[in-house]
């Protein structure tokens, strides 16, 4: 999964500890967590996550409390990306 948002002007500093809890959850659940500050657009942030598929048959396990709803909060924009293994490419020509 992937997010990109812009935090409001004057809250990075409570976005950068949301995304620090984001990622102390997400690797205590087993999963990698990375965000990274996009180096054409410097107000744009990009939260990467990446994590083991749950057991066949077994329901999906939510990785996050609060925290994305607190980065969603606190953003101009934000926007989920959705992953290559969820197009078929096998079908592009």
């Amino acid at each position: 999964m992937v997010l990109v948002f812009e935090p409001q002007a004057g809250a990075e500093p409570q976005v950068d500890e949301l995304l620090r809890a984001a990622r102390r959850r997400a690797e205590q659940a087993g999963w990698h967590c990375w965000a990274y500050r996009n180096e054409i657009k410097p107000s744009e942030l990009m939260l990467f996550i990446e994590g083991p598929a749950p057991a066949p048959g077994a329901p999906a396990a939510p990785v996050f409390g609060d925290e994305i709803g607190g980065i969603r909060a606190l953003s101009r924009r934000f926007d989920t990306v959705r992953s290559l293994t969820e197009y078929p490419l096998d079908d592009v020509p």
